[in-house]
């Protein structure tokens, strides 16, 4: 049987690939994996263009619901068949799946892996809406990701990017948006060093960017004391759009450019 999955993350693992995301029907994380011990998806596999899929990208995957495996309740096996690209996913139907507060909360970087497997089996894919995102290498050269939004609870930490597409943009020293939607994964269990237990770190698997006028927008919503109602209506009207996730960049700078000079119709 194929599900229809909207890719939110291909990220890097041990050079090869994780891909996961959302199945269209049930609403359900899933992350497809191979006979390989640790389910990455290998580069070399013809039926699997790992380099050509994209976040948001909606693939149709044979599933081979027989073969679960791990403590991650997202894991399911696929077979060996081509693994089509049917669509492209819009922002404005992912708002649905963004999370207002971390899995885990108890724990912040990382998660004992020995409380993972008594819950077992456990969520370890999730994704939020973060307005204050930024970016930093580390001292050894690394590329992190910091979470600075209040409602997180998580600017002291800096996170693992393993999504390809962005952390190629970081070297080539573009600027990645503030505002973004990022899929979170748990990684492979991992002991730092002998005296550490065994843990899964969050891990930053998926970016997609945002324009900055969607935030903006708000903001001045806000000091017109504009209802949603109202924000809703004009979209409609002017654009024949639901949500301002939906505009485009020239639509967004337009509804901007109207509120900052005072919104008057």
């Amino acid at each position: 049987s194929y599900m229809e999955i909207i890719c939110l993350a291909n990220s890097y693992k041990h050079h090869e690939r994780c891909i996961a995301g959302i199945d269209r029907e049930s609403g359900q994380w899933v992350r497809p994996i191979s006979e390989l011990e640790d389910g990455r998806i290998p580069l070399d596999n013809n039926f699997i263009q790992t380099s050509k899929i994209r976040i948001l990208d909606i693939l149709s995957i044979p599933i081979d619901s027989e073969r679960k495996s791990g403590y991650e309740i997202e894991n399911i096996g696929y077979k060996n068949l081509p693994w089509p690209i049917i669509g492209k996913a819009e922002v404005a139907n992912l708002l649905q799946f963004c999370e207002g507060n971390l899995l885990y909360p108890d724990y912040r970087k990382s998660i004992p892996y020995q409380y993972l497997k008594s819950q077992a089996p456990v969520r370890t894919l999730q994704l939020i809406e973060a307005k204050s995102f930024c970016c930093r290498k580390n001292s050894r050269g690394k590329w992190r990701g910091i979470i600075a939004d209040a409602q997180y609870d998580f600017a002291d930490f800096d996170l693992s990017i393993t999504d390809p597409i962005i952390l190629e943009k970081l070297d080539r020293e573009e600027e990645i948006s503030h505002h973004c939607l990022i899929c979170l994964s748990l990684g492979q269990p991992w002991q730092p060093d002998a005296n550490l237990p065994l843990s899964c770190y969050r891990l930053i698997a998926g970016v997609v960017e945002l324009m900055p006028e969607i935030r903006l927008i708000a903001t001045e919503m806000e000091r017109l004391s504009w209802s949603r109602e109202q924000g809703k209506e004009y979209l409609k009207e002017k654009f024949g759009k639901v949500s301002r996730y939906q505009l485009t960049e020239n639509e967004a700078k337009q509804f901007l450019d109207f509120l900052r000079s005072g919104g008057k119709i």
